[in-house]
Formats: C-alpha cells, sequence, structure tokens
C-alpha cells in the first residue's frame, strides 16, 4: 500500500513538473515574440493550467478510451475465451460423470463380492464342487440382470425347499433387483430337484416363512457373519 502511495506522490509530481517546463517555455516564447513581462506570466500560468487540465481528462478517460479501442481491433477475443470456458465446464462435468460410473460399480461389485462369499458359505457343505461353481455362475447372471435362460441346474442335499425359499429371499433383499415373483422363478429354474412341483407363486408367497428355522435361515444383511 505504501509502494503505491509513493508511485502516485511520483507520478503527479512528474506531470506538475512537465506542466511547469511546458509553461515556462511558453512564458520564453511570449517574451521573445515582444510580450510585456504581465502577459508573459498569464500565459506560464495558462499553459500551465492547461497541461494540468489535459492530463487531468486523459486519467478519467483513458481506460474507456482503451477499452474501446480494444473493442475495435479486437472483436472476437470475448468469442475466445466463452469456448475454452464452455470447454472446461463440458471436461469438468464428464470427469464427474466418469467418477460417479465407477463409483456405482464398484458399489455393485462389492455387492456381488458378498454375496457369493455367503452361497459359497451356505452351499459349499450341499454340494459338489462342480455345482457350487454353477450356483456362483447363476448368482452372478441374476446380480446382472441377464436372461433367465442363461440359469444352469443345480443339485443340492440334505437342504429342503424352506432352506430354498429363504436363500431367495436373502439373495433378493440384498440386490433388490426385479420384484419376488422373478426370484421365485429363478430358484425354480436353479434348484428343479426340489422345487419342480412348485408353482412361481407359491414359492413367491412362502420366501420368508418361518424366518429362524432351516438350515439356511433368513438374514437382513448378507455382509454379517
Amino acid at each position: 500500500m505504501h509502494s503505491k502511495y509513493f508511485e502516485n506522490i511520483v507520478i503527479y509530481l512528474s506531470v506538475l513538473l512537465g506542466c511547469l517546463i511546458l509553461g515556462i517555455l511558453a512564458r520564453m516564447f511570449a517574451i521573445s515574440v515582444g510580450a510585456d513581462e504581465f502577459t508573459a506570466n498569464i500565459v506560464f500560468v495558462a499553459v500551465t493550467l492547461l497541461g494540468i487540465l489535459v492530463y487531468g481528462l486523459l486519467s478519467i478517460f483513458i481506460k474507456d478510451l482503451f477499452t474501446l479501442i480494444k473493442q475495435w481491433f479486437f472483436p472476437k477475443e470475448k468469442l475466445v475465451k466463452e469456448p475454452i470456458e464452455k470447454s472446461n465446464d463440458s471436461a469438468r462435468i464428464d470427469k464427474i460423470r466418469t467418477e460417479q460410473k465407477q463409483l456405482v460399480a464398484d458399489q455393485e461389485n462389492n455387492k456381488k463380492a458378498i454375496t457369493l462369499k455367503y452361497t459359497q458359505t451356505a452351499f459349499a457343505p450341499y454340494t459338489s464342487d462342480k455345482d457350487l461353481v454353477l450356483l456362483s455362475r447363476n448368482i452372478t447372471s441374476y446380480a446382472e440382470k441377464k436372461p433367465i435362460s442363461e440359469i444352469q441346474s443345480v443339485e443340492v442335499k440334505k437342504l429342503t425347499s424352506l432352506d430354498l425359499y429363504h436363500f431367495g429371499w436373502n439373495i433378493w433383499n440384498h440386490f433388490r433387483i426385479g420384484n419376488q415373483l422373478q426370484m421365485a422363478a429363478f430358484l425354480k429354474k436353479v434348484f428343479p430337484s426340489i422345487l419342480d412341483g412348485v408353482e412361481t407363486e407359491t414359492i413367491k408367497r412362502h420366501l420368508k416363512d418361518d424366518e429362524q428355522r432351516g438350515i439356511i435361515q433368513i438374514r437382513k444383511d448378507l455382509s454379517e457373519e
């Protein structure tokens, strides 16, 4: 701030000195052409004041004059900046959109990982390694909303229809994909040896029966051990 104040003093003193020099030169010229002392002094004062006035007017209007000249000679400058700003906004929005898509994908992958771990833990004692792999693929297909025609049947032992109902409810409640009738159709396609003779609507109605009975019970959260 002090530097700016000192700078202004130097500028004003320089202008005043310049105007005084012009006044002195004008006075000397007036005397050289035969003017008397009084007239020469008037010329001196008039030229000095005129110089100060001209500087003041230029100081007031110089900024507007510069802006006007700039607009005359560079009319497209603003038009050049706007596309750049829009381009930056577009790039920023695309980055946010990409990050959100990645976040959703990570969440979905995490959901699938939790479900596969639960499925393998629940069914490992009651099916073969081959069928456990098939069951995991079926769960992945369900999570990815693939056609039910891609689902393959799996053989299990020692599990009842109630266990399978509970398993179906737990998977549906975890993903919340489609409706419970679709889950019933999924169960019937995966476990035909147990559910082949049961109507899809009947499976749907009994998905949450006797929550704490059976080998596989109702789970509110599959991520909990």
